[in-house]
């Protein structure tokens, strides 16, 4: 696999949209990796661009700390989509965000802006790059792939596994230490969270320590071994992509 530098990665950015009126920019890459970090470099680089966040636990409200939704602050008047739509009771699927990632596409061009995908949810960014065509409005299935509806550059973070790991574990051991408890008391008093959710937001291991079942440093673990399992699974859907280019984790 080729691993690109940050100088070449910027300047496969500058050549695609000298080619690609309307092209988008997509930054993809396993958890902890520094997607959102890296997005707003690009956007603050592209001057008039905004981004769309491509995280199935974002769009939930509430959701921040599991999530590492970013701030505010983190935004730095940058534009963003995709945060906060539902409450972590409803169903949000990969059908709904891919025709809600289509209609702020448009808006975003109509403005002269570039757009910017930033996610992981692997199947969920490739429904609106390759525009899937869906049986239902579940998104479950997918019966076909129509053809895109706009030129995607797919730029995609590499480290090296052990660093990943490390990166993934310290930024648990970060959100246990600053709210994730305290999110997971809130949300599972206030909503029926969705199973699907509740594995995915990590609350299942705090459920745990809450109740007594698992100690502090066991739920901690637990932890970081649900987001290294998850990042694994990334890594493999990527796996073999011709059309990503891979930039080496500075």
């Amino acid at each position: 696999m080729k691993l690109y530098s940050r100088r070449e990665i910027f300047e496969k950015i500058d050549d695609f949209l000298a080619r690609h009126k309307n092209g988008v920019i997509e930054i993809l890459g396993p958890t902890g990796s520094g997607k959102t970090a890296f997005s707003i470099e690009v956007a603050k680089y592209l001057v008039s661009a905004e981004i769309i966040s491509v995280d199935s636990r974002q769009v939930y409200q509430g959701i921040d700390v599991s999530a590492s939704k970013i701030s505010r602050d983190e935004m730095q008047g940058i534009p963003h989509h995709g945060l906060d739509l539902v409450t972590p009771d409803q169903d949000f699927s990969v059908y709904d965000f891919q025709q809600y990632a289509f209609r702020v596409l448009d808006e975003i061009f109509s403005k002269k802006a570039i757009p910017i995908l930033c996610g992981g949810t692997m199947l969920w960014l490739d429904a609106i790059s390759e525009n899937y065509v869906f049986t239902d409005k579940k998104g479950e299935k997918s019966t076909k792939r129509d053809i895109p509806r706009y030129p995607f550059l797919k730029i995609g973070l590499w480290w090296e596994r052990e660093i990943l790991y490390e990166r993934i574990n310290k930024r648990a051991q970060w959100q246990f230490e600053h709210g994730l408890v305290e999110e997971t008391k809130y949300i599972l008093s206030r909503y029926n969270v969705t199973r699907s959710a509740f594995m995915s937001f990590g609350y299942k291991e705090i459920r745990a320590y809450l109740e007594g079942e698992l100690s502090y440093e066991e739920a901690l673990s637990l932890n970081q071994k649900r987001n290294r399992n998850y990042a694994k699974r990334q890594l493999t859907w990527w796996r073999g992509r011709e059309d990503i280019l891979w930039m080496k984790g500075e």
